[in-house]
């Protein structure tokens, strides 16, 4: 007898900003035409009203929850990927029974097709982490972790977005790995991804390294992974050049193109496939039932 497909609510981690607003709109458009799957867009609120990019979100049919904001750590400092933590709590409390894994992504990707994801903790590899940093090693005896116990493990631990955590887990998790973020300092962008690793170890657990996200490091590779991330940019796009409302009202019309199959082009295609979905009286993905 076959054993039932498991269960994955892909969960994206956003905050109240035009710039995020943006990001977290091709992502949902992405998830349901690649994915047939509707994700969970947790928006971190910022104190405002919330952007209207994240209203038509909703009235699109996402599921679009509020969230308060996680920046501030333990010790007063503003971090903002503090916030990614905050959104796994909340994505464990949004779950369904039906849910056994969350897969925790930024809101700067897109998929380009299905991925087979891990049945187990993973995140994807990240080559550029080393855990022997002075910081890093101080934050693990710090938070109670012997230098021992990272060394063993450490290679497994360098890895980012998208992470895959059980839903059991969630929770106890994410406690863990907030007490690794406010454990650093002075405090770096990466910490966060370091954070997770700690907690890994904290936890007693082991983490499976994935590979299926290529990066716009290399706009110009053709595409040969499951999900792009695109946190990186040239002269001729930049999502940082799309920060403000004004700005981000022309992301939709990039005037650049691309070599078909390669990162770059898929990038843009799916940015007008999204223009087109959202301006549409009708949509003509219908996403699997929630």
């Amino acid at each position: 007898m076959a054993r039932p497909a498991r269960r994955y609510r892909i969960v994206v981690s956003a905050e109240n900003s035009p710039y995020l607003a943006w990001q977290a709109k091709l992502f949902h458009f992405s998830c349901v035409s690649r994915l047939n799957h509707s994700p969970i867009v947790i928006v971190h609120e910022r104190g405002s009203k919330w952007r209207r990019d994240f209203q038509e979100l909703a009235d699109a049919g996402a599921i679009v929850s509020r969230a308060p904001s996680y920046r501030i750590t333990s010790n007063g400092d503003d971090y903002l990927p503090r916030n990614t933590v905050g959104t796994l709590l909340h994505a464990a409390e949004l779950c369904s029974a039906k849910d056994e894994f969350i897969v925790l992504c930024d809101p700067d990707m897109i998929f380009v097709r299905q991925p087979d994801f891990s049945r187990n903790l993973s995140g994807e590899y990240w080559g550029n982490m080393k855990y022997d940093q002075k910081q890093v090693r101080r934050t693990a005896r710090k938070i109670g972790i012997s230098l021992e116990m990272l060394d063993r493990q450490k290679e497994e631990l360098c890895c980012g977005v998208p992470y895959v955590i059980p839903v059991t887990a969630a929770k106890r998790f994410a406690d863990a790995w907030l007490q690794a973020i406010d454990a650093f300092s002075p405090r770096d962008w990466e910490d966060q991804m370091y954070a997770f690793g700690l907690a890994v170890v904290k936890l007693g657990l082991r983490v499976m390294l994935t590979h299926i996200v290529n990066h716009n490091y290399w706009p110009d590779a053709m595409v040969d992974r499951d999900v792009i991330h695109y946190a990186y940019g040239d002269k001729r796009w930049d999502k940082r050049n799309y920060e403000t409302t004004r700005q981000a009202r022309k992301v939709w019309s990039p005037a650049v193109a691309a070599q078909q199959g390669t990162i770059f082009a898929e990038l843009l295609s799916q940015i007008r496939e999204a223009r087109d979905f959202y301006s549409a009286s009708q949509f003509f993905y219908k996403p699997e039932a929630t």
